[in-house]
């Protein structure tokens, strides 16, 4: 099945799109943004479809094989970024971890970049609309051709080559920039967020 067949029939079997609606390109970023930041057992796009979850980097496997559906080129960045956060802003189980960390949270981030007939435009669905008011960059709109807020801030960027498996590429990058200790403060803060996701969507 084709993958916008796919995401349109999961969306309408969960009541988020009426039966027969056509998906486009703003419909599809919506519909991936509010999908819950909880990973999936996998980051194929099929798996993050089926199981409507995931984080930055299975998202974006998504949405890139959505526009490369509808004849939107895009580009799949990864960026290494260090986000300074202040533990007492947080709820007690990320707040207990961020101390931990120093407060530090590193990560290699992913979002898109469409490659448009009138220039490039940034996209990026990692937070979902209920995350708004947290503090998280959330975007709320997509209008072809407005570039979008990045939701950590890039240190260093690459381009995944589309020959080569997005998650190995990333796999590198984050043993290559962080140390052992930050990413497993990384691991237990998304394990840690994806369970306050999941509490969220199943109340």
């Amino acid at each position: 099945m084709e993958m916008i067949s796919l995401l349109q029939a999961e969306a309408e079997k969960r009541g988020l799109l009426p039966e027969g609606t056509a998906v486009d390109a703003a419909t599809a970023f919506r519909l991936v943004r509010d999908m819950p930041y909880i990973r999936a057992s996998s980051r194929a796009p099929e798996t993050t479809v089926r199981e409507w979850r995931g984080t930055c980097s299975g998202k974006h496997y998504l949405l890139k094989a959505l526009f490369a559906e509808m004849g939107i080129p895009s580009q799949l960045i990864a960026c290494t970024s260090v986000t300074l956060l202040d533990p007492e802003t947080l709820p007690p189980v990320l707040r207990e971890i961020m101390i931990a960390g120093n407060g530090r949270f590193v990560d290699v981030h992913n979002y898109l970049i469409l490659q448009l007939p009138d220039g490039e435009m940034i996209v990026d669905a990692t937070w979902p609309l209920s995350a708004q008011g947290t503090g998280l960059v959330v975007n709320d709109s997509f209008v072809l051709g407005e570039d979008q807020e990045i939701a950590f801030t890039p240190q260093q960027t690459w381009v995944v080559p589309d020959d080569e498996d997005p998650q190995d590429f990333k796999d590198r990058l984050l043993t290559a920039h962080f140390t052992a200790e930050e990413l497993a403060t990384r691991e237990a803060f998304i394990q840690a967020m994806s369970e306050l996701f999941k509490a969220a969507s199943d109340s």
